[in-house]
């Protein structure tokens, strides 16, 4: 197989002539039209660029096989000159035939293609005669199909040990599928309450969840985590399961919502900005959207990072690493090129990425990372290690999270890389290498079509109204369906809860509630939604009674009580125009009253200035 190197470009096929020694010009002039081949170089070379001029030309174009018309078109319909190895090959399959015989061997003989490419480079002027009658090349298509099998169908090869040779048997892995765009949207809903609740917590270095709080997501979301009901311990290959998947979804929620600045930190815990309480009360697909691009140029998270097989990630090997919205940019391109509701095999995919040049380097220098157990990485082998396992967490962890794209996925331990399915790419690792591995196809949801701007509009499958809750006018609420977990979780903050499907209106629960910032208008409106009928009158006035009660006080901040020798120095200060704007008395008719001294209220917000003015009156208040 040619070694694609670097190479100056060659103005005049003239020029590159000159450069070959006598036997490969020799060699050269034995593919042209029969004839005494001169033996003299200058003979020679003059000898092959007569027969490549003019009709000569085309009819050597039409000597050669479809695969060499299809390289020769390639570069022909291409600003560059130069033969791009992977990209052919990613996008037909396989190599043209270059030569007979082995390289610098004495039976090496160049194919016809030796005329046309020299150090597989074509000269300029010859590039510019042959488009005149070579067509474009045929356009590069990702591969796709409308409907998955229940199963794949694999090939296992093992070492007879009876024979001494290697036998393949057939080993069929069920398929797991999972549509996403309807849960995006729910489960949106489902993190944004939790959050709402205080029940998200994350690292204050690293800012990732804690364990604590991706079990908790996990059993919120409406389908749980990708693998969250995987049950099975052996693979249907016959062998045990022992890679630890851990969570997916519940990383990527927290992670899309802090980039998305719908949350930030307070000490550990996560609250909602103005936005993401704005985000409670609007349509999911304007909230994901933003999400989606604000995760595209955000530097909170290298998703290569949540490849845990890949070592050397924060020390030397990460001045190497090349910058995220870069690699994020080509695969959102890739995506933009694939075809709404049809699955795509994820290593069709990446033929497509290098085929349609959409490749991209996750490390300038991929020797300076190591995976673990096997050593550092090198350039010939990296890309189904860093480019191919990128690719797989960006799609698995973030894109299909958002809802752009289903997925249909196995086992990391089942992945396709264990069975070595030929991706036209080197690989010497067979092992799993990430929880992402298992991804197997994905699908373009309409939802991704248009966050990905492929359509101008988006209308969300709407479901019928129908009545969830029957509120009772014994302050009662009862489920009559099943309400999504993050109704669930609304009614368990503000309700008592009686059982599983009957929850009471309580006035010391309704209480803590709105004093942890909920508003009894959020409630009404949940329940009247709902249950799709009036309130009964019992329960309206019990709710209007909880707002008077929480609507009629009002925290105005902390002060300082400051207590004065009498009532007349009280006054004074309280009334002087150098300190009257900086407090206020406090309980004056009392102290009067029973000849006691009096006390002056200053706020905390204006506390630094009333002691300045307090010594311009004359007066100064001991610490």
């Amino acid at each position: 197989m040619p070694y694609n190197f670097q190479r100056d470009r060659i103005s005049t096929v003239l020029d590159a002539l000159n450069q070959q020694t006598v036997e490969q010009l020799k060699a050269l002039g034995s593919l042209l039209a029969a004839g005494s081949i001169p033996s003299r170089k200058a003979e020679l070379v003059n000898y092959v660029l007569q027969r490549m001029q003019g009709e000569s030309l085309q009819r050597l174009w039409e000597q050669c096989d479809h695969t060499q018309q299809a390289v020769i078109s390639e570069v022909v319909h291409s600003a560059d000159d130069r033969y791009q190895q992977a990209r052919f090959v990613s996008k037909y399959g396989k190599e043209p035939l270059w030569s007979t015989g082995e390289s610098y061997s004495y039976n090496y003989k160049p194919s016809i293609l030796g005329l046309f490419f020299y150090s597989f480079t074509m000269p300029q002027d010859l590039k510019a005669q042959l488009k005149a009658f070579v067509p474009p090349p045929e356009p590069t298509r990702i591969a796709s199909v409308e409907s998955l099998p229940d199963t794949l169908s694999r090939t296992e090869k093992e070492y007879g040990y009876s024979n001494r040779k290697r036998e393949s048997r057939p080993v069929e892995l069920p398929l797991h599928i999972r549509e996403t765009e309807s849960l995006a949207r729910r489960d949106l809903q489902t993190i944004l309450r939790l959050v709402d609740l205080g029940k998200v917590t994350i690292s204050d270095k690293t800012f990732h969840p804690t364990g604590a709080t991706l079990s908790e997501i996990a059993q919120v979301l409406e389908s749980g985590d990708y693998y969250s009901d995987w049950t099975a311990t052996q693979s249907p290959g016959g062998w045990q399961y022992n890679y630890e998947i851990g969570f997916i979804k519940p990383f990527a929620w927290v992670m899309l919502l802090q980039a998305g600045k719908l949350v930030e930190p307070s000490a550990k815990r996560l609250n909602l900005t103005k936005a993401g309480q704005k985000a409670l009360n609007e349509p999911a697909e304007k909230t994901l959207q933003t999400l989606w691009k604000s995760w595209l140029k955000n530097t909170l998270l290298d998703e290569l990072r949540r490849v845990d097989s890949i070592k050397g990630q924060t020390g030397k090997g990460k001045r190497s690493l090349t910058a995220v919205a870069g690699r994020r940019s080509k695969i959102v391109e890739a995506l933009k090129d694939c075809p709404v509701d049809h699955w795509i095999e994820l290593t069709d995919l990446f033929r497509y990425i290098i085929a349609a040049g959409y490749e991209f380097e996750v490390s300038r220098n991929p020797e300076s990372l190591t995976l673990a157990g096997y050593g550092s990485l090198y350039d010939d082998s990296s890309f189904l290690i860093l480019e191919a396992r990128y690719i797989l967490c960006f799609l698995f962890e973030y894109v299909s999270t958002l809802g752009l794209v289903d997925v249909a996925y196995i086992h990391p331990d089942d992945g396709v890389f264990n069975f070595h399915k030929d991706v036209n790419m080197n690989y010497y690792y067979g092992g799993c290498l990430s929880r992402y591995d298992g991804l197997t196809y994905f699908r373009l949801t309409p939802l991704g079509a248009y966050l990905l701007g492929l359509s101008d509009r988006y209308t969300p499958a709407t479901l019928p109204p129908k009545q969830v809750l029957r509120i009772l006018p014994n302050l009662e609420v009862v489920a009559v369906q099943q309400p999504s977990r993050a109704d669930r979780l609304l009614l368990n903050n503000f309700l008592q809860p009686i059982s599983d499907a009957v929850w009471r209106l309580d006035q010391g629960k309704l209480l803590d509630a709105t004093s942890q910032g909920r508003s009894v208008d959020e409630l009404q409106k949940f329940l009247s939604v709902n249950s799709s009928e009036v309130l009964p009158q019992p329960v309206a006035q019990f709710l209007a009674d909880i707002k008077t009660r929480t609507t009629s006080l009002q925290n105005l901040g902390s002060a300082r009580l400051i207590r004065c020798t009498d009532t007349a120095l009280a006054t004074l200060i309280a009334n002087d125009s150098r300190t009257k704007a900086y407090c206020f008395l406090a309980d004056v008719p009392k102290a009067i009253a029973v000849g006691q001294a009096c006390y002056l209220v200053v706020p905390g917000a204006t506390e630094a200035k009333f002691y300045n003015a307090l010594k311009k009156l004359g007066y100064s208040l001991p610490v």
